[in-house]
């Protein structure tokens, strides 16, 4: 869903407004991407800039998924303009009294505001459930260390830098071969969430030359962090 707008007179203002429509794009029976009006939404003149518009558009679109049954439970659905989530409500609700949403079942109405603050266990889904913990404990010690930058310094590019702290923290939380670290990884780990390195480039061959590449600069990188956890014990 996405908002259109249009310039037309705005009898309330007494001169030209954007008027605008809130548009579906699909795909017909031919593969060609078609566009419909779901809502005339008119003029809106509580509004006070577009990013509120964007902000009602994202709310829709995610009530749209949920009720899709694809719910983004990390997703942050209420904001703190009071405008924008009344609008969302108003907008929602019209679309489901005027049978817009063509998702073959009832869909239920806008929440409450009180609704809103809730979280109702049966609406949450585990698609892709990863460990975290201990990776983002990890994490938080190389940052102190300042190891990301100091292998950057060294001539790591960035991509070996993340795929570097991605094994150092891998191997950190679950010391094994680079066959099952690439695994876990794959797998079990949400590390690559952490440090930026695309999971689907996660390989064994590619973790055994960020180890050889390490351990060629082994000297520096241990001379490093001596120096830097003195300086961190001395400083508290």
């Amino acid at each position: 869903m996405y908002f259109r707008s249009s310039i037309r007179h705005n009898p309330a203002k007494g001169k030209t407004d954007s008027y605008y429509r809130l548009i579906e794009s699909y795909r017909n029976e031919t593969d060609r991407v078609c566009h419909r009006t779901l809502l005339g939404v008119g003029f809106v003149r509580d509004l006070v800039d577009i990013d509120q518009l964007n902000q009602i558009r994202r709310i829709l679109c995610n009530r749209y998924e949920a009720a899709l049954g694809n719910p983004q439970l990390f997703e942050i659905e209420k904001y703190n303009s009071q405008i924008v989530n009344d609008l969302a409500d108003k907008y929602w609700n019209e679309l489901v009294e005027k049978n817009r949403i063509d998702i073959g079942r009832k869909v239920k109405k806008a929440p409450t505001a009180r609704q809103r603050n809730m979280v109702f266990e049966e609406s949450i889904r585990h698609r892709d459930v990863r460990e975290v913990g201990s990776e983002w404990l990890c994490c938080q010690a190389i940052e102190q260390l300042q190891l990301p930058d100091f292998l950057s310094n060294i001539g790591f590019t960035e991509e070996e830098v993340q795929l570097a702290v991605t094994q150092i923290i891998s191997r950190a939380v679950y010391p094994a071969s680079e066959l099952e670290t690439a695994r876990r990884i794959e797998e079990n780990s949400a590390v690559c969430e952490l440090t930026g390195y695309p999971l689907e480039k996660i390989t064994k061959d590619k973790l055994y030359k960020s180890s050889l590449r390490l351990f060629s600069e082994k000297d520096k990188i241990e001379k490093f962090l001596s120096i830097k956890t003195n300086q961190l014990f001395d400083s508290v």
